[in-house]
């Protein structure tokens, strides 16, 4: 790895490291704004849904606590709230058990029942795991709070309010007095709150609700039987000041509640990822192959969601040490840990500023890892930095291996290995037969008959085989380059491949021979053709000079003409000439920087006269900038002078011809269109041979080497040229890399 790579992948690591340094930094400072927003946006703890719903399941606590003083027993939650179940699971399990004081509710009714006592056995197990909840969560807020149940006299039956009556107590920032009539509807005499709608409706919404509906069965508790017995004709009053809000409120259930209903450390922590996430995609284009130096950001993409997903769940969650941190949790425990102030306040932030570095550092490293699709291409991303690509790579690698092995079981390859493993085979079958004593005997002549016909029928489907093998070689021999050999050759197979190239090869050298052939052919044709007429007129020409009676002007005219047809003579030979260099190559180039659009203009500048005549309305699409490339100039104008003089001599008068220029994918590409006079019924791949020409009947002038020249030249040059038509539209395409 070069010294200026180094620093650039250093340079991407300190980024990377300023980047995450940078957002933990931004969490940390912002500690003091996300404790007002929280103080802002927090509700009283009254007001909270698990704590209204927990006051309502206190009612059935406090209800079953009542009765089972009143009764001075040990009631079970099943038998005191759905006492008609009770019976009917005492009736369906014989209704002689009695359940004694103080015996579990699992070592009775032992006996074996039908489905709907089944049922009951269950609704009581779950009816007891459910009060035990109620239990639970009422117990979690009894201690913070005050409350009385009152009968329907007005007396109270149970307090815990330090002697103070809690209906209409002005003593309560909070208060909800909860009446049950002789129903067990509830409804509510009283509240109180910042927001007694609210309260109001919640709690409504609770004490409407049966908190074991969904253990109902409908099949054995059908319209409403057996329900959940409500309390009865008895009123719950509840009540709490300030002092009990605040106590309740900083209790480790409820710190961060207020945190969690701003979402502010959500809102900046899910931004800061996004801007994380925006600069390391951002940074990562200056410097794409830090993955193929970096091991670790080649890491698989399941693994790298995975992590990522979790990271920022994970920074999610840090919605709790934020909430810790402000109330002063961590710093209180230092202290009392004999640390400074000063230190135990630094070693707070810098805790908080690790924690929070996980995730943007997590963050950055997965954007590295994935934006490597952009550098490598998704194809190879999905087979090299995913495991289902790995493991589809590993599972493809291993097939080919065997799949290679197995077909390299032949008689050209490995047949000492294959005779050995039929050897190993053939020994292990006659070792079994040998530990049968006498009856193996009888089990080798069978085997040793059985191997006869296998081995036989083996013989001649090899002999089959071979034969057809030996008589498609004896015809190719005769000159049958069209055999085709369709059954399966078994070991002989590879060569049944290798006469088939055989065919190509021979098929391909007579084709090219038959084309040299005819191209010799032509030559003589057409070049007789071609010299002959200016020859001729040349003789005729000067029989006519030697006329005494001729004028001055006519001999002016003759002369005129003469050099006219010596000169096409002339281009004619230079032509041939230049196409037999071309063709051994045998051509010197003299390689130049080429500004091919200016060449290109001065080439029709030079044919602007012809253009003019022939009527052919030519439009130039050029690129303005210039195009250099490493060219012979001389080569590339001859090139231009020959298409662009094919153009003048064979489209429709009238019509326009395109010629167009422009960069496309590290390549300029050259295209020449024009409608032809007469109708293309050539091959487009043979008008670039040698003397062939569009004009069949040859009734214009040229040699029919233009466009072999200029193929030539082309791919002299490293370029490719080639002819499309399309009904009258003839199109010639020409394309150089740019270097």
């Amino acid at each position: 790895m070069d010294i200026k790579l180094k620093n650039r992948h250093r340079i991407s690591v300190l980024l990377a490291a300023a980047v995450v340094f940078a957002a933990a930094f931004i969490m940390v400072g912002l500690y003091p704004f996300f404790e007002n927003e929280s103080s802002r946006n927090g509700v009283p703890v009254y007001e909270e849904n698990a704590f209204l719903r927990h006051l309502v399941f206190g009612n059935y606590v406090l209800a079953m606590e009542d009765a089972q003083a009143e009764q001075n027993k040990i009631l079970s939650p099943f038998q005191y709230f759905l006492p008609e179940a009770e019976t009917e699971l005492k009736a369906g399990s014989g209704g002689e058990n009695e359940k004694s004081a103080g015996t579990p509710d699992d070592e009775i009714f032992t006996d074996d029942g039908d489905e709907k006592t089944e049922y009951l056995r269950s609704l009581r197990k779950n009816c007891i795991r459910e009060y035990e909840n109620w239990n639970r969560y009422f117990g979690s807020i009894r201690n913070s709070i005050d409350y009385q149940m009152i009968d329907e006299n007005g007396k109270v039956i149970l307090d815990h309010s330090e002697g103070r009556f809690i209906p209409n107590n002005s003593h309560y920032v909070f208060q909800a007095v909860l009446h049950y009539d002789e129903l067990g509807r509830m409804d509510i005499s009283c509240v109180r709150g910042e927001n007694t709608a609210y309260l109001l409706n919640t709690l409504q919404d609770f004490g409407d609700a049966d908190p074991m509906e969904s253990y109902y069965d409908e099949q054995y508790f059908p319209e409403g039987k057996f329900r959940l017995s409500n309390p009865r004709s008895v009123t719950f009053a509840y009540g709490m000041s300030e002092q009990q809000i605040d106590a309740l409120k900083d209790t480790n259930g409820n710190i961060w509640t207020a945190y969690e209903n701003s979402g502010s450390v959500t809102r900046i922590f899910i931004g800061l990822i996004c801007a994380v996430a925006a600069l390391a995609l951002f940074i990562s284009c200056f410097d794409v192959t830090l993955a193929d130096s970096v091991g670790l950001l080649r890491t698989p993409f399941e693994l790298v969601a995975g992590i990522g997903a979790g990271s920022v769940a994970f920074g999610a969650g840090l919605t709790s040490l934020v909430a810790v941190t402000n109330r002063g949790d961590l710093y209180n425990a230092l202290l009392r840990a004999n640390f400074l102030p000063v230190v135990a306040d630094i070693m707070v932030k810098l805790w908080n500023f690790l924690w929070w570095l996980v995730p943007f550092a997590v963050i950055y490293w997965s954007v590295l890892c994935i934006r490597d699709v952009f550098h490598i291409g998704i194809g190879r991303y999905l087979r090299e930095r995913t495991i289902c690509g790995l493991f589809w790579g590993w599972v493809i690698r291993s097939l080919r291996k065997l799949f290679g092995y197995l077909a390299n079981i032949n008689l050209q390859d490995k047949s000492d290995r294959t005779i050995f493993k039929i050897a190993a085979v053939n020994f292990i079958v006659l070792t079994v037969l040998c530990s049968l004593w006498f009856l193996g005997i009888g089990a080798i002549f069978v085997y040793s008959i059985i191997l006869f016909f296998v081995m036989r029928k083996y013989y001649l489907d090899l002999s089959s085989k071979y034969n057809m093998l030996l008589k498609a070689t004896n015809q190719i021999a005769e000159g049958n380059l069209e055999v085709v050999i369709e059954e399966d050759l078994g070991v002989f197979e590879a060569f049944k491949k290798e006469i088939q190239k055989i065919q190509s090869g021979l098929k391909v050298v007579v084709d090219e021979e038959v084309k040299s052939q005819k191209l010799k052919t032509d030559l003589i044709s057409n070049m007789s053709h071609d010299l002959k007429t200016p020859l001729t007129a040349i003789i005729t020409y000067v029989n006519l000079l030697k006329d005494d009676h001729a004028t001055p002007e006519q001999r002016k005219a003759y002369i005129d003409i003469l050099e006219q047809k010596s000169m096409r003579l002339k281009a004619l030979i230079e032509d041939l000439f230049e196409i037999s260099k071309a063709n051994s190559n045998n051509v010197t180039l003299d390689l130049e920087d080429v500004d091919i659009v200016s060449l290109l203009k001065e080439v029709s500048f030079e044919l602007c006269d012809k253009i003019e005549e022939s009527t052919i309305d030519f439009r130039w699409n050029l690129p303005d900038e210039k195009i250099i490339l490493s060219l012979d100039s001389q080569k590339t104008y001859r090139i231009f002078d020959n298409l662009l003089t094919n153009i003048i001599k064979y489209a429709m008068p009238g019509t326009r011809a395109y010629i167009d220029m422009k960069k496309d994918n590290g390549w300029v590409v050259i295209i020449l269109k024009n409608v032809s006079a007469a109708e293309l019924t050539f091959n487009p791949e043979e008008i670039t041979e040698r003397f062939a020409r569009g004009d069949q009947a040859r009734n214009t002038e040229g040699s029919g080497l233009g466009m072999a020249i200029a193929k030539s030249f082309v791919e002299l040059q490293n370029g490719k040229l080639t002819v499309e038509t399309e009904a009258d539209l003839f199109r010639v395409i020409i394309r150089w890399p740019i270097m």
